[in-house]
């Protein structure tokens, strides 16, 4: 009993050196055993009882919780909340409403009493359940429980269940048990009962081995998340629809690259499953598929999911006197100084099927004059333009064709284009030369803010030179397989990246350039 007194108060004290604390206590053995332990190491606390409405007699847990919380001069906060209305309300998973709607709850006591952190009473065994369950659900990666993640703090995961019962029996304490964890028809009761018990009678530490192989798991987690949180390039072009760019993705060793997805599908509210990852893997490689509610297009260099109904309009903002509509078959637009079809125009752009036919667009006199981020030019693709344009002119002087613009609060601080070949120097890479060319017009050693447009994604020279000069976003056109920092090299930046601006029109200039380069006369 002392050993586990001594234990419980160390690890709390590590993962939660000080402050107030509170107890999310149901009654069960588990949460009884928790707030004892909690009383014998000192810990200022308060107990925390969500009572869920899902059974009758509920009432009578949530007065034993708060008669034992008294008796170990803890306060005690309490809520009942119909749980099963709120799941059908919002056609929700039970169990995943429960689980939102108790931790909502213990967040706000922890606001309301300035606790450090929320304790929480899970065990060695579900540790066990949850890997299982994890491993068994196809998610792709099982990494358990987390012993702290944000303020909730898990002190128990290394004591079991049988543990802490003795050491309730030992102080003369009693315990509820929930009857609902009895029913073997739900998933965790059914390994709990039926599974477990076998699996531990063959292999007596199997839990404690589960709990290492979860904290390895973690560790990973941490170490990797950040290097495929880094290949997930948004392309903006297509928003409120999400879309990436593919070709960081591609490019990205297959453990990276599943990761990212993983991530990616977790942010859609998909279950990141391992044929999920595998249908986003195929819309990568160029497939349209259809992926839970979205469908998948691979667009322009970019991954465009496409929900069942977009809805484009209440995003775009049309100039003062417009009224903005979807467009409609027979649209025509004038661009360049040439009229054609709007499903055409946007159709060269990289917009898919799906969204053309609700693409916002406003017209005065019964002509298009306004194309949602297309025409006129917004603040990005104009200055990609000018980056362009510098990369036309640098081709017609026999350099690679890339170039770019340093940009702050709308005004253009440097530009320049490659002069690798006229300075018979490595370095001169367009990027360079023009943060070279802002910091010497404005005086600064640093541009913190600063926006650079560049044709072709950077090098990890460039983009180090852009993060000392504290640059804050890097929009480029296309990316860079050979030598991208991204891409290729997989660079942790902190600098918001983004792809696809302009992205056909470098394409063809840096194509063509090497098309010539090629030719037996040249």
């Amino acid at each position: 009993m002392v050993d586990l007194e001594r234990r419980f108060k160390k690890r709390l004290e590590e993962l939660c050196p000080a402050g107030r604390a509170v107890a999310a206590v149901s009654g069960g053995g588990d949460s009884v055993a928790l707030v004892h332990l909690l009383h014998q190491s000192g810990r200022e606390a308060v107990v925390a009882h969500l009572d869920h409405a899902l059974r009758p007699g509920s009432e009578a847990d949530a007065r034993f919780v708060c008669e034992l919380a008294a008796r170990l001069g803890f306060s005690c906060e309490l809520r009942r909340v119909d749980t099963a209305a709120v799941a059908r309300r919002k056609r929700g998973n039970l169990e995943a409403v429960a689980r939102e709607l108790r931790y909502a709850f213990l967040a706000e006591v922890a606001r309301k009493h300035g606790a450090a952190c929320i304790l929480t009473a899970h065990t060695l065994e579900d540790n066990a359940e949850t890997v299982l369950l994890q491993l068994f659900r196809g998610a792709g990666r099982a990494l358990g429980i987390r012993a702290r993640k944000g303020r909730v703090v898990r002190p128990l995961l290394e004591a079991s269940r049988a543990e802490l019962r003795a050491y309730l029996r030992v102080r003369g304490e009693r315990w509820l048990e929930d009857p609902s964890n009895e029913l073997i028809c739900l998933d965790r009761n059914y390994l709990r009962h039926e599974v477990w018990p076998r699996v531990t009678a063959r292999f007596e530490r199997a839990g404690e081995a589960l709990l290492r192989y979860a904290e390895s798991q973690q560790a990973d987690d941490a170490a990797l998340d950040p290097l495929a949180r880094l290949r997930i390039v948004p392309d903006r072009r297509f928003e409120p629809v999400f879309a990436l760019r593919a070709a960081p993705l591609l490019r990205a060793p297959d453990a990276l690259r599943r990761r990212a997805l993983r991530r990616v599908l977790e942010r859609q509210g998909l279950r990141p499953e391992r044929r999920y990852v595998e249908l986003a893997e195929q819309a990568l490689a160029g497939a349209s598929v259809s992926l839970g509610p979205f469908v998948l297009r691979h667009s322009a260099g970019a991954v465009v999911w496409i929900p069942p109904d977009p809805d484009l309009l209440s995003a775009a903002n049309a100039p003062a006197g417009l009224a903005v509509r979807a467009a409609r078959p027979g649209d025509r637009v004038r661009a360049g100084g040439i009229r054609k079809r709007l499903v055409d125009f946007l159709a060269e752009r990289g917009v898919p099927p799906e969204l053309r036919r609700v693409w916002p667009v406003a017209e005065r006199e019964g002509e298009i004059v306004w194309v949602w981020r297309f025409l006129p030019v917004e603040e990005d693709g104009r200055w990609m333009r000018r980056a362009l344009l510098l990369a036309r002119e640098a081709a017609g002087r026999g350099e690679v064709p890339i170039g770019a613009v340093l940009v702050a609060a709308g005004k253009e601080l440097g530009a320049s284009a490659n002069e690798v070949e006229a300075r018979t120097r490595a370095t001169a890479h367009a990027e360079v030369l023009a943060l070279e060319n802002a910091l010497e017009r404005v005086g600064e050693k640093v541009l913190p803010g600063a926006t650079l447009y560049v044709t072709l994604e950077p090098c990890p020279m460039c983009l180090g030179a852009l993060i000392e000069a504290r640059v804050g976003r890097v929009v480029w056109g296309i990316e860079n397989p050979k030598a991208g920092a991204v891409t290729r090299y997989g660079m942790d930046v902190p600098i918001e990246l983004e792809g696809g601006r302009l992205a056909r029109e470098s394409a063809m200039l840096l194509k063509g350039f090497f098309a010539d380069l090629r030719e037996p006369n040249n």
